[in-house]
Formats: C-alpha cells, structure tokens, sequence
C-alpha cells in the first residue's frame, strides 16, 4: 500500500496502476460500461409498475396552480428531482458533469457528484468534479463510498471533500455487493454505522447515506436517522445494477458467472420507500434506483420521497449532448406537473398525503391515512390543526363522510374546542388542577418499580391521568369536500407531557 498525504494526515490509499492512477482507470471504465453497454438489473423491477396513480377526472385546479417547488437542505428547488451520483475523475467525466450541472441549474434540480475519493487521492482531479462555476444555486452533493470511515478517512477528509468541490452536503454510498465483486474492493464493513454516527455528529454538513442500487431495508433506515444522517436515499434495485457493471469489467469466467448470480439481486425501490416511510414517517427520505420517467416520479413522491434521484437517463442523455439532457430534463418536469394536475394535487404536499398511488386492484374508495407531524412546545400546548385536517380532507377527494383524526400517544390528546385564548388559559389551568404534576404523586414515576425503564424515561404520571380525561382521536363529518365544524370549533392536539415531536394520522372516510 501506498501512503497518501492528506493535508495534516496519513492514510493508506489504493496502490495505484503505473500511470498513478488506479481509481482513475476504474471509474473511466465504470462510465463506458455504463454508457455502452445493458447494465439494467435483470429479474427485478424497480415496483413501480405495481402502483398507479388514481385519475382525477374533474381536478378543480388550474394546470397553471400546480406548483412542483419545494426546499431542501436549506435549497430552493423547481422540481423534486436530483440527477443522481454517478462520475468523476476522468476527461470525459469532466464534461458530463458540467453539462449535467449546467441541466441542473437552468431546471431547478438537485446534483449528486460521482464518488469522489479519487479528489483526496489525486488532487489534480477536482476539475473533474468542479461543476459549481456553472451551477451556483443547485443543491449539489459531494459523494464518497461510506467504507471509506474504515480505511482511515474520517470528518477532516470529509470537510476537505465538502470544501473543495463547494457542496451543500455530504452523500455516503453504501455498496457493499459491489465491492465484494470488485477485485481488490474494501470489504471491511464491521463497525461502520458507528463510524456514520461520528462523522455526523463532527461534521457541518448534512449527511446523507444512499444505497448504489440493492435498496435499504426499513430496519436500517430506522438506525441511519437514529445515527443522526440527515436524509437516507433507499436507492432500491430495478436500474442500474452494479453487480452487472462490475461483472462487464472482469476478465476471469468464473469471476463473471459469481458476479452474474447478483443480476437479480436487491429490494425494489418501491418496496423500500413505502418501508422507510414506514419507519421514519417523519424524516426525509429520498427515492433512486430504475426511475424511468415522470410517472414514476410522481408515484414516488405520491409513496413519500421528498426527492426522487434519476442517473442512468440523464448519464446516457449528457453522452449524447447537453440538449438531450435539457430535453430529458424537461420532459420529467413536464411529466411529474401534469401528472400532479390530472391526481388533483396542486402542491407535492397533495400528492403525498393525499392518497393518490394505490396498488393495482386496491379500491379506489377512500384514502390512505395521511401523517401529520408536529413539534411541540411543551405540557399545556394546545397546537390548532385544523387547517392541516382541512388540507388532507380535501386532497382526499372525498365529497362526503368522515375524517378521523387520530394521536398516536399516551401523552397528547385530540380534542374539538373553541381556540380563544382566555379559554385556553383556563384549560390549563383545570388540567393542572384536576392531575397536577408533582414527584411521589404517581407509582407510574417511582421507575424502581418498574421493569426494563430506559434512562430517558420522563417523570409524566401526570400526563397519562391528563389524558385519560380526554381522548386519542375526534371523528368529524366530511359534507361537500370540507369539514363540517361549528362556527366556533376548531381540532385541537394538545401535548400533555413535554416538547415532544408528535404525529397525527389522518383518514378520510367516504360514506
């Protein structure tokens, strides 16, 4: 091995080819392959195709009002869309990722760099992932494979990464299968959520942590956000398939056939998303791997990703030219709003909450229950969200039934009152009366008795007797599209315990 000087540090890097550039030849084969030749996963699909989008015969929207706008990270963005990771470090890598930049910025896209460990390794490189002279106001992503937080990188390297290539944040790709497949790959994975967890809690940026094309299953979601990631891209199968990239690249037989075993290999992308939704109904989730079209998009962004990452198209458009890729990229955006117009959603918030993607042969009838989360303020917070019912019932479609709202905890309640802030005051104060909160009031808060009491556990004995007097959810009748409320009724959450973030289900009933 090789040591390679990185800024104040030493690492051990990849011993490279003759012409002191290994990873270089690597990635100039990755994109050929990529470009020339059928690297689709094959016996897998990406689970679109078992979803459709329910039509909206009669909208009520103006095509013009759909709005496909949304912030991420602290980015304005046209469109739900990023070009996903992909190239790097070569001449012609050089050029796709300017044109692809240059595509990013005139739609109002997002921009994932290629992994860029080859920058710490050859500074020389960077002009090859250097793309923010042409796109100032994309949200741009820097990449590195996660593995590397095992061979000595660390939040330095990462910093210098983020710094060089002037990126909003920082993607870690997880590629485990490949790397095994690839001779002389880093396959020393022990440890690394750990090391995830470091990393974010030392670094500036946002990290985010993608899959290559095999998905994340919903367990693995669930401990990435705990680690503190700030958003995880599932990245399911159904594209491009790195085992069959890799098995393009191998000259023994017996190295292609054990490579060929994994072209089927993964979880599709839908089946990830809807699990991740799942377990971190309110962290963002993004949504790669096989997405073909707008149609897909919206069904993506219908299923919960706030961003949906297409590479394949875009890699084989930019190769073309940079008005193919405009053209690709307008034909998503162009896609994706109709789309949304003929579902009825006038925002993205519509098409996700409003119940528009159903599996094939699922009834139309109906809504799947939409997830409102809130952030507290503390006990006596008496949080108005009728409007957010409102919104949800009339995403819904349903002209006439129900809407059931419904919390999710032991510790916060829904009810219906008037939202006068006198009467407010006196709620509060006939809670704290009739439960008031105090130590050896409540065996609930004596935690000696009582088993398995993780060390977080609040003092709240309290809350629970609070909201036995309340309720977990109000049922209100749906006449016309709108709730039927009183004059003076408004949908109360009220937390009865701490600042807490809390979630409300919502389902719209048709009667």
């Amino acid at each position: 091995m090789s040591r390679t000087e990185l800024g104040n540090k030493t690492k051990t890097a990849e011993v490279p080819s003759q012409n002191g550039k290994g990873t270089v030849a690597r990635k100039a084969d990755h994109l050929r392959i990529n470009i020339e030749d059928d690297v689709t996963a094959k016996g897998i699909s990406n689970g679109f195709d078992d979803y459709r989008l329910v039509h909206r015969a009669l909208p009520e929207i103006d095509l013009e009002a759909v709005d496909t706008s949304l912030e991420v990270l602290g980015r304005q963005l046209s469109a739900p869309i990023f070009i996903s990771c992909m190239t790097g470090g070569t001449d012609e890598a050089r050029r796709i990722n300017r044109t692809l930049a240059a595509v990013a910025q005139e739609a109002g896209f997002a921009m994932g760099l290629g992994s860029a460990r080859v920058v710490l390794e050859h500074p020389e490189l960077v002009s090859t992932f250097a793309v923010r002279d042409v796109a100032p106001d994309v949200l741009l992503f820097a990449n590195l494979g996660a593995v590397q937080l095992n061979y000595g990188y660390g939040p330095d390297e990462c910093r210098r990464l983020l710094e060089l290539l002037d990126a909003d944040a920082l993607v870690l790709h997880l590629n485990a299968l490949q790397e095994a497949l690839q001779p002389g790959g880093d396959t020393r994975f022990a440890g690394l959520l750990d090391r995830i967890a470091d990393l974010c809690a030392k670094l500036e940026w946002p990290v985010v942590v993608k899959e290559v094309g095999w998905g994340i299953a919903p367990d693995l979601v669930r401990a990435l956000f705990d680690a503190g990631v700030a958003a995880v891209d599932v990245a399911g199968a159904g594209g491009t398939s790195w085992s069959e990239v890799e098995r393009h690249r191998l000259a023994s037989p017996l190295a292609r056939r054990v490579a060929a075993a994994f072209a089927d290999w993964g979880i599709s992308t839908a089946e990830c998303l809807r699990e991740a939704r799942r377990v971190a109904p309110h962290e963002l989730i993004f949504a790669s791997g096989g997405i073909r079209d707008g149609i897909d998009a919206a069904k993506a962004i219908a299923l919960g990703a706030a961003l949906v990452g297409v590479a394949g198209p875009f890699l084989r458009a930019a190769a073309q030219s940079r008005e193919a890729a405009l053209d690709l990229a307008g034909e998503f955006a162009q896609v994706l709003r109709i789309a949304m117009f003929a579902t009825g959603s006038r925002t993205l918030a519509d098409l996700r909450l409003g119940g528009h993607c159903r599996r094939r042969g699922e009834a139309l009838c109906g809504s799947r229950p939409a997830r409102l989360t809130y952030r507290t303020a503390g006990a006596g917070t008496f949080l108005d969200i009728t409007d957010d019912v409102a919104r949800v019932v009339e995403a819904s479609g349903v002209r006439n039934g129900i809407a059931h709202v419904y919390s999710a905890h032991t510790t916060a309640a829904i009810r219906i009152n008037e939202n006068e802030r006198l009467l407010l005051r006196d709620f509060r104060r006939f809670l704290e009366n009739i439960a008031p909160a105090g130590d050896g009031l409540y065996e609930h808060d004596n935690h000696a008795m009582r088993p398995d009491v993780p060390p977080d556990e609040p003092v709240n004995g309290h809350s629970h007797c609070r909201h036995l007097l309340l309720a977990s959810s109000e049922t209100l009748p749906v006449v016309d599209g709108a709730l039927a409320l009183g004059r003076w009724q408004r949908i109360f959450l009220i937390e009865l315990c701490s600042q807490r973030t809390r979630e409300v289900a919502v389902q719209v009933i048709p009667g």
